[in-house]
């Protein structure tokens, strides 16, 4: 069950309790007792913007893991050399380690990019947590696998990072043929970096292309490999300049068996490309076994719906429990039957680990399977942008002038989440309308008839259920949600609701989007909760108003959010606005006009104190404070809440959307920035 009262806690160093909860994939194979250990072992630690973590040359202290915010490993400028950026780290992410591990001195430097918190280990407690926790010492191992081999290349000092990933499949097919090929020329369009397939599975040539079936038919044979020529390496090597190159090898006792000739092509390897993609065969030979420790993520192609419990499930959980891998390196790709959605629901353990990836039919569904191969590979390249809209009732017109500026500068968005209203903006961008026509939708709303439209005398409810049933609303956004799909949507989108009956965070990712957003907005006591699986939905900013959390346990590592609650300073503004307004205005009338604004004022005071205001007011107050501390982990956070506006004024649209508009803007060269790193 996930913690989610860990959002009302504040960041500061001294309060660390249930961050090991979170989905950080180092600690995702740990037990409870393992975590708490860790816990009594750590502490929090806060970074500003610029501040730095360690220099390169100095005496390793501590492990850092990420909790939230941004830092940058570089070197420092010395000699002709510049400074040099290498990469960067994200939330869930850690560093530190090699130079502990290896008693080696920092190779690099660690800049905080952004007011960051970060779990710190001291040196001293980090050697006691590694002979405590085999699994911590597991997943480490591999993590210094992959920078030791990097180290050799001279990464640590003028390098870029090179990405390896393992690829498994039940059956060699054709189909699987076709996908591995597409994600590959995909991942060379969209990063223009070199990528090398190296088949040690001996199975996948005859698959590929005529252009791909050149040279020795027998393939490049580890056995009679001379480290020293490298020449003839990459004669047998298959290039390809448009799309990707090939090492195919022959199936031999070497193969299997000779990890240190096969670490020595990889760092040769490594010299020359940006990806390497590693078919492996199903069975953990010696070399397979150094291939996986050298790997940064695992595909797993599961042809049928079989394959799913027969091979990719058990793979999936041998990865984890072996070689310290979480759930979010590990990718079950599954493609879609005669043209119909593969769905994960109800499959037991299948579902349960939540690793699948649908692909979209090729004949059937063209464009939804060239999206998701560039989400695929976007996702593998750390390039994924990710937009979370927060919630807030009408203050969440506010997301209109927001995607507008996204669209007027062509900010690309890969994903979405969103709660509530942000929810609801959200699922209609990514169903094709642009933020003109969204905004004819808002409008199409005035004090007249937002009522009848919404929700009408004949949607009033029981009381003890809510106000009203939900039922006008349903029907006014069916005539632009229709009958769409998670599926049919342009953009990937995760709408975020509450469960009633355990106070869970539900993510719908999946089945009807009209249903999907309905749930999320169920204001408790207005609408009734939507029925979902034996329970009920409410409103998703109950839990998660900006759902920050659900991209970032994804894997985006460029999170955009847009947070339209007002704070406490906006509301005590917007009430001293009104009184101002109100005493000038006094002062112009006349005895008998005074004593009708004292009537009206006293009247309207009265009114202010009703039941929807009571309800609406207390959870927005809530939801702000959750909401502020979810958008300190997000790249970019943008406020763009109206201080002199009503939580009920859907036929305000134009101040909104204008706030949402400026409040952008005054982001926008963060936001290009973050797409540059």
């Amino acid at each position: 069950m996930m913690n989610f009262f860990s959002f009302w806690k504040k960041i500061k160093p001294e309060v660390k309790e249930g961050y090991l909860a979170e989905s950080i994939s180092l600690f995702s194979s740990l037990t409870s007792d393992e975590q708490t250990l860790i816990e009594q072992h750590s502490r929090l630690v806060g970074f500003k913007r610029g501040d730095i973590v360690y220099e390169e040359g100095a005496v390793p202290d501590a492990f850092y893991i990420i909790i939230s915010g941004r830092f940058r490993l570089f070197t420092r400028a010395r000699g002709p050399e510049k400074e040099s950026t290498l990469l960067f780290f994200y939330r869930g992410e850690h560093f530190g380690e090699t130079s502990l591990l290896t008693g080696s001195v920092h190779s690099a430097s660690v800049e905080a990019k952004t007011d960051a918190v970060a779990l710190k280990i001291s040196a001293e407690s980090f050697q006691q947590l590694l002979q405590k926790i085999p699994a911590l010492a597991l997943h480490l191992s591999r993590s210094l696998g992959r920078h030791l081999t990097r180290e050799e290349l001279g990464y640590s000092h003028h390098r870029r990072e090179v990405r390896i990933a393992a690829f498994y499949f039940a059956a060699s097919t054709e189909g699987m043929a076709c996908f591995l090929m597409d994600f590959i020329k995909t991942l060379r369009r969209e990063t223009q970096s070199k990528v090398l397939l190296l088949d040690l599975s001996g199975k996948l040539k005859n698959l590929l292309p005529a252009e791909f079936r050149r040279g020795d038919a027998s393939g490049f044979d580890l056995k009679t490999m001379d480290p020293s020529n490298e020449l003839s390496i990459q004669r047998s090597i298959l290039a390809h300049e448009t799309s990707f190159d090939l090492l195919s090898f022959a199936v031999n006792a070497a193969l299997d068996e000779d990890e240190k000739k096969f670490t020595t092509l990889l760092t040769y390897l490594t010299y020359r490309y940006d990806y390497l993609v590693l078919c492996l065969p199903d069975r953990n030979t010696p070399v397979a076994v150094k291939a996986l420790n050298y790997s940064d993520r695992v595909y797993l192609w599961a042809e049928k719906r079989t394959d799913v419990f027969t091979f990719a499930s058990k793979k999936a959980g041998e990865l984890c429990q072996d070689f310290g891998f979480s759930k979010n390196e590990i990718k079950i790709i599954m493609p879609s039957q005669e043209g119909k959605a593969f769905s994960a629901d109800g499959l037991g353990v299948a579902a349960e680990i939540q690793l699948f990836s649908t692909l979209p039919s090729l004949q059937y569904q063209r464009y939804q399977y060239e999206k998701t191969m560039t989400f695929l590979a976007k996702e593998w390249s750390e390039r994924l942008v990710g937009l979370v809209l927060g919630s807030g009732a009408a203050y969440g017109l506010s997301h209109i002038g927001v995607l507008r500026v996204l669209e007027q500068e062509k900010i690309p968005v890969d994903v979405l989440a969103g709660s509530s209203i942000g929810a609801l903006i959200g699922t209609l961008w990514a169903a094709g309308y642009d933020s003109h026509e969204i905004e004819k939708i808002a409008k199409s709303l005035h004090k007249k008839n937002a009522f009848f439209k919404l929700l009408g005398f004949r949607d009033i409810s029981a009381i003890h259920r809510g106000f009203f049933k939900g039922n006008q609303i349903t029907q006014f956004l069916s005539a632009y949600l229709k009958d769409m799909t998670f599926l049919d949507l342009k953009v990937p989108v995760k709408v975020v609701a509450t469960d009633l009956l355990t106070s869970e965070e539900v993510v719908l990712d999946s089945g009807s989007v009209l249903n999907a957003v309905r749930a999320s907005i169920s204001i408790p006591g207005f609408l009734r909760p939507y029925p979902y699986k034996g329970s009920y939905l409410i409103d998703g900013g109950i839990v998660d108003p900006l759902p920050v959390k659900i991209l970032s346990n994804m894997g985006v590592r460029k999170i955009i959010a847009v947070n339209v609650l007002p704070a406490p300073k906006d509301l005590i503004e917007r009430n001293e606005l009104r009184r101002k307004a109100f005493h000038q205005g006094f002062q112009r009338r006349g005895y008998w006009q005074r004593i009708v604004m004292k009537t009206l004022d006293r009247v309207q005071r009265r009114y202010t104190a009703n039941i929807f205001n009571v309800m609406m007011n207390s959870i927005m107050f809530t939801e702000f404070e959750i909401a502020r501390m979810a958008g300190s982990e997000a790249d970019v956070f943008i406020h763009a809440a109206v201080p002199d506006a009503h939580w009920i004024e859907f036929f305000s649209a134009d101040k909104f959307i204008d706030e949402g508009v400026k409040k952008t803007r005054e982001q926008l060269a963060d936001i290009r920035q973050l797409l540059l790193e």
